[in-house]
């Protein structure tokens, strides 16, 4: 098995994705009143509209944090934590994503 999706609920599904489709750059592949799949590669992010938001980090593999930082801060995402390296040898950033997600972008670290 692989993993394929992961559901998140956010009480606001059309600020939701807006703010994906400005911040992040993701334009959803389906979409009704109730939900929108928006697809990372292979795998996809369903946002479900709910009565509460889903606490979760989505994480992004990125070959270069600090220039994808970037890029999503000067779109608007508001900043958990700035790009640092980690023990674990991954370079990470975390920003604000809709409703209570967290969204991180993380960079493998060469050894």
């Amino acid at each position: 098995m692989r993993a394929n999706h992961v559901h998140v609920g956010v009480r606001d599904l059309p600020a939701a994705v807006g703010w994906l489709e400005r911040v992040w750059d993701l334009k959803p592949v389906f979409q009704i009143p109730q939900m929108a799949i928006f697809a990372v590669g292979e795998f996809q992010l369903f946002v479900d509209a709910g009565d509460h938001d889903s606490r979760s980090t989505i994480g992004f593999v990125s070959d270069d944090c600090d220039r994808d930082y970037g890029r999503v801060v000067e779109r608007g995402a508001e900043t958990v934590s700035s790009p640092e390296d980690k023990p674990y040898g991954s370079r990470a950033a975390y920003v604000k994503g809709p409703g209570a997600l967290t969204f991180e972008i993380e960079q493998p670290l060469r050894r």
